[in-house]
């Protein structure tokens, strides 16, 4: 996994600050060690997080660790069987 340990521990800090019982998944080229570059994909299982929500959580993302390619996917736990959700849970890092 290719996140240092203070990225991992702000997007799990500023996650939960918006919803304690939400499931975070690091997705796509960050979760080969081997890969170069690349931007961040999360998936996040949330039944609270609305529009307004999202944004403020990938604004103190992006504000904790620096601002780069970032994409936030949030959808709540009835969402999780379509594709893009099942492949990120299935070949994703949980963090």
């Amino acid at each position: 996994m290719r996140l240092e340990a203070k990225e991992v521990e702000a997007i799990g800090e500023e996650t939960r600050r918006s919803d304690p019982s939400a499931e975070i998944y690091l997705f796509g080229s960050r979760t080969d060690d081997f890969a170069k570059g690349g931007d961040i994909d999360l998936l996040v299982l949330s039944d609270t997080l609305g529009f307004r929500d999202v944004l403020q959580l990938r604004t103190r993302i992006l504000d904790r660790i620096g601002w780069q390619q970032l994409d936030l996917l949030v959808r709540r736990r009835d969402q999780i069987s379509e594709p893009l959700s099942v492949m990120a849970q299935e070949t994703g890092v949980k963090l």
